[in-house]
C-alpha cells in the first residue's frame, strides 16, 4: 500500500494485499549472490579494483583474461570507459535511516513535487515499528532537498548513503569481447531508478549470448550485438517507456502535481492502479489511466492527439 502526497499535502491512498514489493537489504543480496555464483563454480576474487580492461585482459592487482568480458560494475564502470561509451546522465539519490513509529509498516509515503526532489520524488519507507527509511533522488542538491524534507517531517538522520542513478541509455552495451549488464548500461526504470529487475532480466540475456559465444568460439563486437538486441526488445521497450514517462515527469510543475492527485481521487481510477498496477512495468498503468481519463493529458505537456499514437 501507499499514500502519495502532492505538494500542497494533498494525497491518495493506492494498493491492497496484493504485494506489490519488497524492501531488499542490498548488501545481504549481494552476498547472497556472490554465494550463489561461488557454489555454480565461480571463482571469486576479494579485495580486487579493477583498473583497466583492454580486452582479453583484465587488470587490477593481479592480471585476468576471460573469453567473455562482462562489464556488471555500476555507475562509473571502467569496463564501460574501456570500450569507449559515455556515461549516461546521473541523476543524485540520498537516503537516511530514521527512528519512526509506523501506523502501517506495509505502507510507504511518496512525496511529489520540485520543492520536495527535484525531477523525480521522495518516499518514506518503514522497516519495522520503530525505524523507517527516508530519501529521495533530485537533480538539484539531493543532500539539501532531503535535509529539508527531513525538518518538515520532523525526523533526524540516524545513517547516511548516498548514490547516483542513471538515466537514459548508453550508446551500446557490446563490444569485441565486452558486454556490459546493469547500472553499467543503465539498464534502469526512470520512473524510479530501480534496476534490480531491469538487470537481472538483462542478465538472461547475457547468460544466452555468452554461451553461444562459447559454443561458437566467437566474441566479434558483430556477434555479441545480438546480447542488446535481446534485451532491448524484451525489458528493453519498458525502459524506453519509462524514460518517455521521466522526460515528461520532469516538466511537472508543482501546482500541476496538485491537480494530478485531486483528478486521481476517483474511486474507478484507484481501482485501475490496484488492478493492473505493476512496479517493474509502470507504463501499462499510466496509459491505462490516461485512456479513462484523458483530461489529465493537460497537466503532462503532451497534446492528445499525438498521445494516441504513441500508445
Amino acid at each position: 500500500k501507499a499514500r502519495i502526497y502532492a505538494p500542497n499535502r494533498d494525497y491518495i491512498d493506492i494498493g491492497n494485499d496484493k504485494t506489490r514489493g519488497y524492501v531488499v537489504d542490498r548488501v545481504l543480496f549481494d552476498r547472497e549472490l556472490a554465494k550463489r555464483a561461488v557454489n555454480r563454480g565461480a571463482n571469486l576474487q576479494l579485495k580486487e579494483r579493477v583498473k583497466k580492461v583492454k580486452y582479453p585482459e583484465v587488470i587490477a592487482f593481479s592480471r585476468y583474461k576471460g573469453r567473455i568480458i562482462v562489464g556488471a560494475d555500476g555507475l562509473n564502470s571502467v569496463v564501460r570507459r574501456s570500450i569507449g561509451v559515455k556515461a549516461p546522465k546521473i541523476i543524485g539519490a540520498m537516503q537516511t535511516l530514521v527512528r519512526y513509529e509506523a501506523e502501517d509498516i506495509e505502507k510507504v509515503y511518496i512525496f511529489l513535487g520540485n520543492s520536495v526532489a527535484k525531477g523525480f520524488f521522495a518516499w518514506l519507507i518503514p522497516l519495522d515499528e520503530n525505524f523507517a527509511k527516508v530519501g529521495l533522488a533530485s537533480y538539484h542538491a539531493p543532500w539539501d532537498s532531503l535535509k529539508n524534507l527531513l525538518k518538515k517531517l520532523n525526523l533526524k538522520p540516524l545513517s547516511i548513503v548516498g548514490w547516483g542513478i542513471p538515466i537514459g541509455w548508453v550508446d551500446r552495451s557490446y563490444d569485441n569481447g565486452i558486454i556490459l549488464v546493469g547500472d553499467a548500461a543503465s539498464q534502469v526504470k526512470a520512473t524510479s531508478g530501480g534496476g534490480v529487475y531491469p538487470g537481472l532480466r538483462c542478465a538472461q540475456c547475457a547468460v544466452k549470448i555468452i554461451e553461444r559465444a562459447l559454443e561458437a568460439g566467437a566474441h566479434s563486437s558483430s556477434f555479441l550485438s545480438s546480447y542488446e538486441k535481446c534485451w532491448k526488445s524484451g525489458i528493453g521497450r519498458e525502459l524506453r517507456r519509462t524514460l518517455m514517462l521521466h522526460k515528461i515527469y520532469r516538466k511537472i510543475r508543482d501546482e500541476e502535481f496538485n491537480g494530478i492527485i485531486r483528478e486521481l481521487k476517483d474511486e474507478k481510477l484507484i481501482r485501475v492502479i490496484n488492478e493492473e498496477g505493476d512496479i517493474d512495468y509502470p507504463s501499462r498503468v499510466v496509459f491505462k489511466i490516461l485512456k479513462r481519463k484523458p483530461s489529465l493529458l493537460k497537466y503532462l505537456s503532451i497534446p492528445a492527439k499525438p498521445y494516441h499514437i504513441q500508445i
